[in-house]
């Protein structure tokens, strides 16, 4: 009889060990920080969702499961496409915007004619962009501008050759064209960039960039 006491108590001992250990497991695993729950299952973002649509891409919009209503066009020069199934209102300005808002602008237009459109964008081919790179540097000429990336004024460099020992790195030019049609000049010291005392230059389309001969 005693020794039927003694496994009972055995059995209950442990069974209250398992239930324990377990209910610190679950509640060590409530308090887990939220960051790291997401690390150990990252959620991977749309790979396209920071780019902004730029004139000349080229785009095929619609609604889905709508047929008649997709279009393949490269963007106007002034930033619209031309969607002829909105008739009278077929003018959407969609250069500029990321694709999730590319798809709400769109969404407004189509409401017109549907309940709730789910509107698809997507880039078929990308407008090109480039830099332009005179001067006292390894290679003269355009430089590309990657699709869906920025270049800064010390990779453009790179990407040129670097600049020769002749060249005045304390007074790049950059020559950048304004909205409104004029020119605003920067002076850069790219030398104060590679020490680090000074923050890279993003360029941007267009821009040209000019390396001085040094007067030393």
């Amino acid at each position: 009889m005693r020794m039927c006491f003694v496994r009972a108590l055995s059995f209950s001992v442990l069974a209250m060990i398992f239930v324990g250990c377990s209910t610190a497991r679950r509640t060590s695993e409530s308090l887990m920080p939220s960051e790291e729950k997401e690390a150990a299952d990252p959620a991977t973002g749309p790979v396209r969702e920071s780019y902004h649509l730029r004139a000349r891409d080229f785009v095929r919009i619609g609604v889905i499961n709508e047929a008649d209503t997709f279009v393949e066009r490269r963007i106007n020069t002034d930033g619209t496409i031309d969607v002829p199934f909105l008739k009278d209102d077929s003018l959407v300005k969609i250069a500029g915007l990321t694709m999730t808002e590319a798809q709400g602008e769109l969404a407004k237009r189509f409401g017109v004619y549907f309940k709730t459109p789910q509107v698809s964008v997507e880039i078929r081919g990308y407008a090109e962009r480039r830099i332009y790179i005179d001067g006292s540097v390894g290679k003269t000429g355009p430089v590309p501008i990657p699709p869906e990336e920025e270049i800064t004024l010390k990779k453009a460099l790179a990407t040129a050759g670097g600049i020769l020992r002749s060249g005045n790195r304390s007074g790049v030019i950059i020559r950048r064209k304004q909205p409104d049609g004029s020119v605003r000049t920067f002076e850069i010291n790219v030398s104060r960039i590679e020490e680090g005392k000074d923050p890279d230059v993003l360029l941007e389309d267009d821009d040209q960039v000019f390396v001085r001969e040094s007067r030393i």
